[in-house]
């Protein structure tokens, strides 16, 4: 009797390790792959943000989690920065105190109870947001006219160049402004 509860107790014992065993090896079972992604051109002007997405495997967002990424800039000179990614699963990253140049960007998810980590890195060059004055034709929409009207931008009329060289603004029942 005595040697058949030694048995039972071993048995025990082996089959206690080996869930335990499993339980360390495989962390994530049960979980959901997450799908972390950078959204942004591989060129940013220093006024903008990295922008990144955290997703499931079928393109749903996974919203309200913390996203930590790592600048590294050509000197290997680190920057730590931390992002949450909203109801649309994006997170921005502000580079606005970045100098210009390349850096290796490492994003990290670090996965909850419902979802795996996931990390990428993404070369990207930061260029100094261009600063200079555009010529007054370059912010022009010449075939719309729009205006603040009640605290928003509408479209008021349409813009047309005449033969005398002159752009009008079309007001309806055929009559016009004359823009410049």
């Amino acid at each position: 009797m005595d040697n058949n509860k030694k048995i039972i107790i071993a048995v025990i014992v082996i089959v206690a390790v080996l869930i335990i065993g499993l339980a360390a090896v495989m962390p994530n079972f049960g979980k959901e792959k997450a799908n972390l992604t950078m959204k942004s051109n591989d060129t940013i002007n220093q006024g903008e943000s990295i922008k990144l997405k955290l997703t499931d495997v079928n393109g749903t967002p996974i919203e309200n989690e913390t996203v930590n990424v790592t600048l590294t800039d050509e000197n290997g000179t680190t920057e730590e920065k931390v992002a949450v990614t909203n109801k649309k699963g994006v997170a921005k990253v502000d580079v606005a105190d970045e100098e210009p140049g390349n850096y290796t960007v490492e994003c990290t998810f670090e996965g909850n109870d419902n979802f795996t980590e996931d990390t990428i890195t993404e070369e990207v060059e930061i260029v100094e947001e261009d600063s200079s004055e555009s010529s007054p034709d370059e912010d022009i929409d010449y075939g719309a006219f729009y205006s603040e009207q009640e605290g928003r931008t509408i479209y008021t009329g349409e813009i047309h160049y005449a033969p005398d060289g002159h752009r009008y603004k079309h007001l309806g029942y055929n009559e016009w402004e004359m823009l410049d």
